[in-house]
């Protein structure tokens, strides 16, 4: 009886020490390769389904819970994958709205003009997710007067092409197409840029072209170095929008001549003074006398 005993706490030791090296070591390192936005999606949490649609090319989906938080991320479109595993996800909607616009703004998506819909499913927390999205676009100088729709799961069913079905089945469907998305877009999303000399100046080339065409395409003739209709450091240098300049550099217009400090900052730090054109410039930080 003793001997049974004694094999039966070794089990139970046993069992007890897998049991702790899963939840210490083996969970924690396999959450590690899932992100925000990589969990299945749980239908039955969700209580109201908003869609955003930002100048008829970013499109995506916000599923609400009875907690008043946003609990999941569905992409309908390559360009709101700027949201993907961003950590926005399980946040209340302040949060979530302000992630979500800064990702926008720095991805040169949403500019103080952009044309915004949001087409809700019902009015469970719609008011207070509205209001708070307001008050975030407020903030940023982003145009308030958003459009308001109503749909249902039957037109969202012809959207991505599957049969109508119930609410939960339906919530399925569109979680494995914005998988099959994130999937297919995945190889373009994770080229390995470094930020070194050569790319760097490039870099700070991209970044003064951009602000460039805002310039002219805006008809701006003077801007003064605190005007925030158009801030360097949430434009994207390179096309996976990896990097950005940092808060030190700063531009201003002149005679729509723009004058600009772009740097970068990483494991070195590269910078460049632009002295109104893009041809114009030397390596390194701008004079003192040069600043507006």
């Amino acid at each position: 009886m003793e001997k049974k005993l004694i094999i039966i706490a070794e089990i139970v030791f046993v069992v007890i020490a897998v049991g702790y090296y899963t939840v210490k070591e083996l969970i924690p390192d396999f959450k590690k390769q899932f992100g925000s936005s990589d969990r299945i999606v749980n239908p039955e949490k969700c209580t109201n389904i908003i869609e955003i649609k930002i100048n008829d090319d970013v499109d995506y989906i916000y599923l609400l819970d009875n907690e008043e938080k946003i609990y999941h991320i569905i992409f309908l479109s390559p360009s709101s994958l700027v949201l993907y595993n961003k950590n926005i996800e399980n946040n209340n909607y302040d949060i979530v709205n302000k992630k979500s616009i800064e990702q926008f703004i720095k991805n040169n998506y949403l500019k103080t003009d952009s044309k915004i819909s949001v087409t809700r499913y019902n009015n469970d927390n719609y008011i207070k997710y509205k209001d708070s999205l307001l008050s975030i676009l407020k903030y940023y100088n982003i145009n308030t007067n958003i459009i308001e729709n109503e749909s249902d799961f039957v037109e969202m069913s012809k959207k991505i092409g599957v049969e109508p079905s119930s609410k939960s089945k339906m919530i399925s469907e569109l979680d494995y197409y914005s998988k099959e998305l994130i999937n297919n877009n995945s190889n373009n999303n994770l080229k390995n840029i470094v930020l070194d000399k050569d790319n760097s100046k490039k870099f700070s080339n991209n970044v003064y072209k951009k602000i460039e065409k805002y310039i002219q395409s805006n008809n701006i003739e003077n801007m003064d170095m605190k005007d925030t209709r158009l801030i360097i450091s949430t434009i994207p240098a390179d096309d996976n929008a990896k990097y950005y300049p940092s808060i030190n550099s700063w531009y201003y217009v002149k005679n729509k001549r723009i004058y600009a400090y772009i740097e970068f900052e990483e494991n070195y730090k590269y910078s460049y003074c632009y002295k109104g054109s893009i041809d114009s410039v030397y390596e390194g930080e701008c004079e003192v006398n040069e600043k507006n």
